[in-house]
């Protein structure tokens, strides 16, 4: 597992300190419920793999999960990196070879397919992470892309979107083998989970 580790951390190594900010706290604020106001915490949900758990508290903890964003793209014209970008951690792995540090992205997984509720988790690599797009307060949200609930045979003009989208929610579900209140993604709410509350997440720098 290590050896992975290690190959992964090369090829990503480069990408991850051009491209990457931080490092943030993630806030996580409830966009209904005001009793939720604390801090993503990396919570292992199997091998490699981190779950974002909720710790509640509006005062910024002193061993605080740090993230970064790292931007995707760039203007072609002047080379400074644009949106979107990933949430990324840095995973600490180690064995009888050492310890090293793997840049790792969140993923939306779904893990049941009755559901629309998503489990953001971190992988090892940045291979596969989530494309995000930032407000200018650092509150993250998703393109919706096309609006297909008017669809029929004739082609539709102009072409509906569903604008810019705020689904995270903070939710009891399984998170690989573990069973968390944590952050997920409703596709299109209401969640099919019914513990789920929406919540926004932002990245918050730090001093």
């Amino acid at each position: 597992m290590l050896s992975r580790f290690t190959a992964l951390a090369a090829l990503a190594a480069t990408a991850t300190a051009f491209n990457a900010t931080g490092p943030y706290a993630l806030q996580i604020t409830g966009q209904e419920n005001s009793d939720i106001n604390g801090y993503a915490a990396a919570c292992h949900a199997g091998a490699g793999i981190e779950a974002l758990c909720y710790a509640s508290g509006s005062s910024l903890p002193p061993s605080v999960t740090q993230f970064y964003y790292n931007y995707t793209s760039y203007n072609s014209e002047t080379g400074v990196p644009s949106q979107p970008g990933m949430l990324t951690y840095l995973l600490t792995a180690g064995g009888t070879n050492g310890t090293i540090t793997v840049p790792s992205a969140l993923q939306l997984d779904l893990t049941s397919w009755g559901s629309n509720v998503y489990s953001a988790q971190i992988f090892p690599g940045l291979e596969g992470g989530t494309s995000l797009y930032q407000f200018e307060n650092g509150t993250l949200y998703m393109n919706g892309g096309y609006d297909d609930s008017s669809f029929n045979s004739t082609y539709p003009t102009p072409i509906p979107t569903l604008g810019n989208l705020t689904n995270f929610h903070l939710c009891y579900q399984f998170t690989g083998g573990y069973y968390y209140r944590s952050i997920s993604w409703v596709t299109t709410p209401p969640s099919h989970n019914p513990s789920c509350e929406p919540v926004q997440l932002t990245l918050a720098e730090l001093s």
